[in-house]
């Protein structure tokens, strides 16, 4: 009797897995192709008074929209060394959204990390609202001319450098 109790479990874990991964692909598959909306009316902060306000168009030939609200995770996609991609890669349009509630601790983390580049901070989530199926807390999009081509969670920057070199040739 234990036997077949284990079987059932083992078999309603792969079921259990197997609906994650399928709603996760679901989700992914639902952006693909979207055309962006950008939050035009959010607030975005930057700690160099001379930056110029992030690249909002919805018609950019390259862009990488990081999309996060959590900034402590070490993995989190802000956390990723954007300095160096959008200097290996400057046709590349970058913006970052912050989806949290917090303004000031945005702008700790940003102080604490030398965060270079401005952020949209965006305490209703309209970004993700408007743009992202499912309750994502952080992702990348890759949009071309508008409409988002990939997701990623780009983890592991090399990875990403291959996956931005082949989609810009």
């Amino acid at each position: 009797m234990a036997g077949w109790r284990n079987s059932a479990l083992i078999a309603l874990l792969i079921l259990i897995a197997g609906l994650i991964f399928w709603v996760n692909k679901k989700e992914k598959q639902g952006n693909t192709g979207k055309v962006i909306q950008h939050c035009l009316d959010c607030k975005w902060l930057s700690l160099d008074s001379a930056a110029s306000a992030p690249y909002l168009a919805e018609d950019g030939e390259f862009q990488v929209i990081v999309y996060s609200r959590n900034l402590t995770w070490d993995l989190a996609t802000f956390n990723l060394d954007w300095k160096e991609v959008s200097e290996k890669f400057p046709q590349i349009d970058i913006t970052f959204y912050y989806g949290g509630k917090s303004e000031s601790k945005l702008i700790e983390w940003m102080k604490e990390k030398e965060f270079s580049f401005p952020v949209v901070f965006d305490p209703e989530d309209s970004f993700r609202k408007r743009n992202l199926e499912g309750n994502m807390s952080g992702i990348v999009l890759n949009v071309q001319d508008g409409k988002v081509i990939s997701m990623l969670n780009p983890s592991f920057g090399e990875e990403y450098e291959v996956f931005l070199k082949g989609w810009m040739e």
